[in-house]
């Protein structure tokens, strides 16, 4: 238990932590075998069932290595109870009695609690403060430092909508009006978090990153590289908001281009699709309407 309560305290700490998932086995995976010293008593043979069982429920391998949050995040949707992993239904011999306990609730009364008590959400009072001040940033600002691929989420946020109004997780609504209120306001095209995330409940103030389960990072990585290859651009470029956007409409018709990596296939649990295998709705509705841009 020491050693389980110091790694809680390192996660929640530093919630991007790399955990490597480690167990005993006998195939070519024995490479990362770590060794009986961290057993449970129940034997080896339910100590390495056990892995395995999680191990496969996770959709992973032995040695895998994630960032905290995203297996963490992965355990609570794949694993969402005890019963069958750590313990069975009916005990079939003395070598498969499994952890005695495994039927007393104790991991699905925390299952339930969720991600927000391993690791805490960021502080309601900061995220408020934080939002206010950066709304007023871009509203007032007279150029844009933006991510290339939130020039999609800003379309799909608009979604063709007449009218739109901000929310407290983010700044796309901000980010919108400045553009509708000067077409051509500068806008360059930046790595990693933009003035769009500081709101965001996934924001890392510490890091200035996204701490985004379920792979968020690299997802956004990729969809911000494949918009600036359709678009022609890199990082650093800047052109005003209506030129941009005209090239963006131009060259990628659809989410499914970019979010859904143009075939809407998910290859695995870290790719997902957003906004669908065919693409967000709202998105061809806001490129019909110019994202609102006038002239």
């Amino acid at each position: 238990m020491p050693n389980l309560t110091n790694l809680l305290r390192k996660v929640r700490r530093n919630p991007i932590l790399p955990l490597r998932l480690r167990c005993n086995v006998d195939s070519i995976y024995a490479y990362q075998n770590p060794g009986r010293a961290e057993d449970t008593p129940e034997g080896e043979l339910f100590n390495d069932k056990r892995d395995l069982d999680i191990v496969q429920k996770l959709g992973l391998v032995p040695g895998d290595t994630r960032p905290a949050i995203d297996l963490f995040d992965r355990l609570l949707e794949k694993v969402p109870t005890a019963k069958g992993v750590c313990g069975y239904e009916t005990v079939t011999s003395e070598t498969w009695q499994g952890c005695a306990r495994a039927c007393g609730g104790n991991y699905e009364k925390g299952h339930a609690l969720g991600l927000k008590a391993i690791i805490p959400p960021r502080d309601s009072g900061e995220k408020a403060r934080v939002k206010g001040a950066s709304a007023a940033e871009v509203l007032a600002a007279g150029s844009l430092r933006i991510r290339p691929h939130h020039l999609m989420c800003m379309t799909c946020f608009h979604g063709g909508k007449e009218t739109l109004a901000p929310i407290q997780e983010d700044n796309l609504f901000e980010a919108i009006e400045a553009i509708r209120k000067n077409p051509d306001i500068p806008v360059t095209l930046i790595p990693g978090c933009c003035m769009i995330c500081t709101p965001c409940s996934l924001f890392n103030p510490k890091t200035g990153l996204c701490i985004g389960g379920k792979s968020m990072g690299l997802r956004d990585q990729k969809k911000d590289l494949d918009v600036l290859q359709k678009l022609g651009l890199k990082y650093g470029d800047t052109l005003p908001a209506r030129q941009l956007y005209e090239r963006l409409y131009a060259r990628i018709p659809s989410t499914r281009d970019v979010c859904a990596y143009g075939d809407g296939e998910v290859r695995g649990y870290e790719w997902r699709a957003c906004g669908g295998p065919e693409g967000n709705a709202g998105y061809p509705k806001a490129r019909a309407a110019k994202l609102g841009i006038r002239g």
